[in-house]
């Protein structure tokens, strides 16, 4: 089930011809529900939730970028790169209160394009989620739900996904989504630590999701 959050943006960035105020959702992004989470546009009031997940080392090492210095990054991430495309803020049901309607964002998880294709039809699956959180199953949840709206709403016919060969975890997650290996992209890119980094590329096309959903 999803539901379309739609703050009429301008490309000022302004909702309705104001200011955006905090809670404005800065995309028109569907709002999904898989039982556990809310997936929904980030708002700039996320910023602090943001921050508090982003400014750990580890989350940008492991995603491939820095990581967040102060609320301004933040605040860049969620106006700049969450307000484009098909990213969702991940905000678990558990942490809905009467203070808190729209949940506390753990994560991030999206659609968006695919460097190494040139196909419209093909997005990249892109994710991250707070340390805190780690061990619950809340990326695979995720990524599942955004897999889905992707091949049902979007009509896309393909998925990518890639990680680096260290990152284990992250590979969990591709493999349980139903990725297949694609092979080794060599010296992609300097990692943080000044060292060149291979990416292990994965991808799902919709005839084996399709396989996976009916054999579920």
């Amino acid at each position: 089930m999803s539901e379309t959050e739609n703050p009429q943006e301008t490309s000022a960035g302004k909702t309705a011809g104001t200011e955006r105020r905090l809670d404005d959702p800065v995309s028109a992004v569907a709002r999904l529900s898989t039982g556990r989470l809310t997936l929904r546009a980030f708002r700039p009031s996320d910023a602090d939730d943001v921050f508090a997940y982003s400014s750990d080392p580890r989350i940008g090492h492991d995603a491939g970028w820095p990581p967040h210095r102060s609320l301004d990054d933040s605040l860049s991430f969620i106006n700049d790169i969450a307000s484009q495309g098909h990213v969702w803020a991940i905000a678990p049901e558990a942490t809905v209160s009467e203070s808190r309607p729209q949940g506390m964002v753990i994560g991030s998880v999206g659609l968006i394009s695919d460097p190494a294709r040139n196909y419209d039809k093909v997005l990249m699956l892109g994710y991250a989620i707070g340390a805190r959180f780690w061990g619950k199953g809340y990326t695979t949840e995720a990524a599942r739900a955004v897999i889905a709206y992707g091949f049902e709403e979007l009509g896309l016919e393909a998925i990518s996904c890639t990680c680096y060969p260290w990152n284990a975890a992250s590979k969990r997650v591709i493999d349980k989504c139903g990725f297949e290996y694609e092979g080794t992209r060599h010296l992609v890119e300097i990692g943080q630590d000044g060292i060149p980094e291979d990416f292990l590329c994965h991808v799902l096309t919709k005839g084996r999701w399709n396989e996976l959903v009916r054999s579920a």
